[in-house]
């Protein structure tokens, strides 16, 4: 085997994901839009020749998840918080076969796939890390050819100097580290902004999110919504 990618998400329940866009959508439209992101996320990772692996925060639902394309298989995330819960997914992965393995998430649909390319090109390495920044001080990406558990254990996450923290493991390691350039995340009624803007330009590979802030007529909703300058 040689590489697989890791999505990690959420299953996209209404009042569950994307809760900081609701001053501007309903719960149930940040369901929809996340809904989106993680179609899109799956269709750009589904064309980089590697195994890709949902991993779903539980309890999945029993009818599965919707839409989910015939090549990428579903698994439940494991562990009691997010850092044991990528630890058992990394894990399972390399100790399944695998040469190397990619952690990402779904908050970033309009991510540049080279961005992926470049992470797989630098895992080809033996013992090698890879990680991508985001602009809020967490990371996008997480990669590495060998098991390094040290990045996980006592690891706290949801604040900015998660990716320093991160980093400062990273560097305690034997490992040959790559750092990427840094992205951002949709999280909040401004990152809708700029995610529009690189919409608009027309480079990203995101039909799915396209066509529904089309629908929602996003735009105009941001532009006449207060928390768009809050």
């Amino acid at each position: 085997m040689d590489a697989a990618l890791l999505v990690f998400a959420k299953v996209p329940r209404p009042g569950q994901v994307k809760t900081r866009l609701t001053p501007v959508l309903s719960p149930s439209e940040a369901a929809r839009l996340y809904t989106a992101f993680l179609q899109d996320t799956l269709r750009q990772v589904a064309r980089l020749e590697v195994d890709v692996r949902l991993y779903v925060a539980p309890p999945l639902p029993d009818e599965g998840i919707a839409g989910l394309p015939a090549e990428v298989s579903l698994h439940e995330q494991e562990g009691d918080g997010l850092g044991p819960r990528m630890k058992q997914a990394f894990a399972d992965t390399l100790e399944g076969g695998y040469d190397r393995a990619i952690v990402m998430g779904s908050d970033h649909p309009t991510l540049p796939r080279s961005f992926l390319r470049r992470a797989d090109r630098a895992l080809r390495a033996p013992r090698s890390l890879c990680l991508g920044p985001t602009e809020d001080g967490g990371f996008y990406l997480l990669g590495m050819s060998a098991f390094y558990p040290q990045l996980f254990d006592d690891m706290s996450y949801s604040h900015s100097q998660v990716f320093a923290d991160t980093l400062t493991r990273a560097g305690r390691t034997d490992a040959n580290l790559t750092v990427l350039p840094q992205w951002y995340d949709v999280d909040t009624p401004q990152d809708l902004d700029r995610m529009l803007v690189d919409l608009e330009a027309g480079d990203p590979d995101a039909p799915n999110t396209r066509r529904f802030t089309d629908h929602l007529d996003l735009k105009a909703l941001l532009a006449n919504h207060p928390a768009k300058s809050s």
